[in-house]
């Protein structure tokens, strides 16, 4: 229990037990899946976004590694929306000890392809902001695969 000092300030109860430095320790990282389903619009991308900033933060990925892993679900996401017919987006952010992961699906237009300059862009972005990315096509799903190695020293 705090009170108040007469400047504005807390000051420590008797006998209380606050420790001013344990506010500023690195927790462990949560491990689990957080799932997010999306209108295939790209309007609802901000919502992919802020998910994956809030998962990558609870991860404990550094504030730099967490903008990288924001831009490529940013983009793993339009990669979604361009090549899918229509349906539901579906991300799943996969928390591991040592690595982040999102997945991503949507049902794709049969024998729709993506402009392959699209692509070759798509892969070099992935190539600088993840530690490994694949996107695949299996019949009229279509998914994405990145991931973050977490190498420690991050804010959650």
């Amino acid at each position: 229990m705090s009170r108040r000092t007469g400047r504005g300030g807390l000051a420590a109860s008797p006998g209380g037990t606050h420790n001013p430095t344990a506010e500023g320790r690195t927790m462990e990282p949560l491990g689990g899946r957080v799932e997010l389903s999306l209108p295939p619009d790209s309007r609802y991308m901000r919502l992919a976004r802020l998910m994956a900033s809030g998962v990558a933060t609870t991860s404990g990925l550094p504030l730099e590694e967490v903008e990288d892993f924001r831009i490529a679900v940013d983009e793993l996401c339009a990669t979604l929306i361009e090549l899918g017919d229509g349906e539901v987006v579906r991300l799943t952010f996969e928390l591991g000890r040592d690595v982040l992961v999102v997945v991503g699906t949507t049902q794709g237009t049969p024998g729709e392809s993506i402009d392959e300059e699209r692509l070759t862009l798509s892969r070099q972005i992935l190539d600088v902001v993840t530690d490994g990315h694949e996107l695949t096509r299996d019949g009229d799903s279509v998914s994405f695969r990145a991931r973050k190695v977490l190498r420690g020293g991050g804010v959650g």
